[in-house]
């Protein structure tokens, strides 16, 4: 028995939180007048946004893998919850997956704590 909906529902938020990420740092590389300009910045210096999608990227490699984690080895899926929902949260600093990912990873993460396997056996 495996935590299905759990994992069905972070593997979505990993790949939502990732496409997020890559769809911040192409337009800040072609297109950065669409972003405004940050305060106390360089006529809009492209650091900052390059930081946050890299921690964007880093969030959704992390929510994927503890998602193939959790199906792989079901057993650990409060530690495994635990890792989804900490690295759902900071997401949402690179846009969180259009936020949907962010709150599917919330979700996922509590869904995969309180899974409990089936203890019953069927003869």
């Amino acid at each position: 028995m495996r935590p299905t909906k759990a994992f069905i529902l972070s593997f979505v938020a990993g790949i939502l939180i990732l496409i997020n990420s890559l769809a911040v740092g192409v337009a800040v590389s072609w297109f950065p007048w669409i972003f405004p300009t940050l305060p106390g910045s360089d006529n809009n210096a492209a650091v900052p946004f390059a930081s946050i999608t890299i921690v964007g990227l880093v969030c959704g490699v992390l929510v994927l893998l503890g998602a193939l984690l959790l199906y792989y080895k079901p057993l650990n899926s409060k530690e495994t919850g635990i890792v989804i929902i900490g690295f759902s949260i900071p997401s949402v600093l690179a846009g969180g997956g259009f936020i949907i990912g962010f709150i599917l990873g919330i979700i996922g993460g509590v869904k995969a704590f309180r899974w409990k396997p089936d203890t019953k056996t069927t003869k």
